[in-house]
């Protein structure tokens, strides 16, 4: 990499004495695992992403249009279970006449 297409973090960086002007990310100790740590253990006291929208949708959403929502939605999951019943009852309706189809019976002509 040429001194031209260097990052300017990278560049001051490197001109900087260490432990001098340079401030560690989180923490203030300057241990990567300990600052690790803290960051991990703050992240998992943290609401998640489905509490938060839950809550929002929870003040924005009436309780009925929810159990409207959570109906249809069974609903859906409804038709497509008759969609592969249906194509399974084909598929065996099929399998059942192409069976019937192949075995043939000799008969003996006196």
């Amino acid at each position: 990499m040429t001194e031209g297409r260097r990052s300017p973090s990278r560049a001051a960086a490197k001109s900087v004495p260490a432990g001098q002007g340079r401030q560690p990310l989180a923490f203030g100790e300057g241990d990567p695992l300990a600052d690790f740590e803290a960051r991990l253990s703050r992240l998992e006291k943290a609401p998640g992403l489905r509490e938060r929208g839950r809550g929002l949708m929870a003040r924005v959403v009436p309780d009925e249009a929810t159990h409207h929502f959570r109906n249809a939605g069974r609903e859906q999951l409804l038709g497509v279970r008759s969609i592969v019943d249906f194509w399974i009852e084909r598929i065996d309706e099929s399998e059942g006449r192409s069976s019937r189809r192949t075995r043939r019976e000799s008969i003996e002509i006196d």
